[in-house]
């Protein structure tokens, strides 16, 4: 009798081991679905290299203040991205600005959509610079603007080509992630490329002019239903630095899409006075809510944020479309009239008003006309 019991006790019975291995499989299931609930979406396979950042590269993101408009210009390594190129009459002024960071050439530019405050500077910049990819949401569109930077890019013999949702590619050591549009739409705004970056573990979205359609299963704020699409396919959207949708409109940037980015800063490219009311109350009010730090080109310039891959730094330049010539320069422009005077003219604008040149050719490129003194 006792050799049984031992022999017993030393066997475990079937419906123990099935209870055990059965428990062991709910804890490793609730323990793993726990950490990907807690933690960010992964990114794409696509980004897995840039999740290690060289010790000696840093991704720097400037959202460049060319008014009414959005135009940003991203470099990694060796390699650049301008996003967007802010309306016409910033083209030159654009032209100069990237001349001063010392730009050669653009490995991607990118045109979120057709609308003249986004591609009207482009043109300009594909004149001057090369660029090996150009990318844009649609080929074709009805106005001249658009057309022009088909032609220059046709001429560069870099096509125009239209990213689709899933596409990526590499920055130097970042990613980029086309994550929208999700379909077509009959405004072009929500046509809008829909791009994010990410840098290691820091990550920055960006939006285009995302905003109105009437989609009966989105949020509504003043009457529009926003463009929810993106949240609704599951697309991680979670990042650190948000380029507000459509310069702060009231028709972006939903209560429900600002909490799924939950964005540490949020960046508003805006022109000064504009007569849209942009950026929106509400937005801001929104964004506050959360506790984002908020950026905006219209009150401080040129923002510039730089990523190590860990950590994000903000600074901001309100004298980027300053010249650097000094007062002693032989060329005055009338900042309202915009036109440049030589420093002897007998029509020179008051102090308050005067902007100083080196040469009447860089007055130009910042779109300044010559007077009829200059010769």
């Amino acid at each position: 009798m006792a050799g049984r019991k031992k022999k017993t006790a030393g066997r475990m019975p079937l419906w123990l081991y099935v209870l055990i291995v059965v428990a062991i499989a709910l804890v490793t299931y609730f323990l793993t679905s726990g950490e990907a609930e807690a933690g960010d979406p992964q990114p794409p396979a696509a980004s897995a290299a840039a999740q290690q950042t060289p010790a000696d590269e840093t991704l720097t993101v400037r959202f460049l203040d060319v008014g009414q408009g959005d135009s940003i210009l991203l470099a990694c390594g060796d390699e650049t991205m301008l996003i967007d190129g802010g309306p016409v009459e910033e083209g030159q002024f654009l032209v100069s600005r990237l001349n001063r960071l010392d730009v050669t050439g653009l490995t991607y530019v990118v045109n979120t959509h057709p609308d003249e405050d986004h591609c009207g500077g482009l043109a300009a910049v594909l004149a001057k610079y090369p660029a090996e990819h150009v990318y844009s949401s649609v080929t074709e569109y009805t106005t001249k603007v658009f057309s022009n930077v088909v032609k220059y890019a046709d001429e560069q013999g870099h096509p125009v080509e239209v990213p689709q949702t899933g596409d990526s590619w590499t920055l130097g050591s970042a990613s980029v992630h086309i994550i929208g549009p999700v379909q077509t739409y009959s405004d072009p705004n929500n046509g809008s490329l829909v791009l994010r970056v990410d840098y290691g573990g820091t990550s920055f979205l960006f939006t285009g002019d995302i905003g109105a359609e009437p989609l009966l299963d989105c949020a509504y704020v003043g009457g529009y239903s926003l463009n929810c699409d993106v949240l609704k396919l599951g697309a991680n959207v979670r990042a650190d630095v948000l380029k507000v949708g459509h310069h702060g409109s009231p028709t972006s940037s939903s209560e429900a899409f600002l909490e799924a980015v939950a964005p540490s800063i949020a960046v508003i490219s805006v022109g000064e006075d504009n007569n849209y009311g942009h950026p929106s109350a509400d937005v801001l009010a929104r964004l506050e809510a959360l506790g984002t730090a908020i950026y905006r080109t219209d009150t401080q310039g040129e923002i510039i944020i730089t990523s190590d891959g860990q950590t994000l730094t903000v600074t901001t330049d309100p004298t980027s479309r300053e010249p650097a010539a000094g007062k002693d320069a032989p060329f005055i422009g009338n900042r309202n009239s915009m036109i440049v005077h030589s420093a002897n003219c007998a029509k020179l604008p008051g102090e308050d008003n005067r902007v100083y040149f080196n040469t009447a050719e860089e007055a130009e490129e910042y779109g300044y006309q010559k007077h009829t003194c200059i010769k």
